[in-house]
């Protein structure tokens, strides 16, 4: 399995999330302009921060689609 992000998959993800970069950076555990500078490809994403973010991302899509459920 591939973990490897770009800084747009990371955007797109936030995005998607509804969230800023610093409630993302928050979230995860980071600094504000960690965020920032991944999402503008001038610093490489972690594999444990890119695993980090996808799973937020599955854990809130389930939690959206159970709350529809209900």
């Amino acid at each position: 399995m591939v973990w490897g992000m770009t800084g747009q998959q990371m955007r797109n993800i936030r995005k998607g999330l509804g969230l800023t970069q610093e409630e993302l950076a928050v979230l995860v555990g980071v600094a504000t302009n960690s965020i920032a500078r991944q999402e503008r490809g001038e610093m490489g994403i972690r594999e444990s921060l890119a695993r980090l973010i996808r799973l937020t991302a599955q854990t809130e899509a389930k939690g959206r689609r159970m709350k529809k459920g209900c």
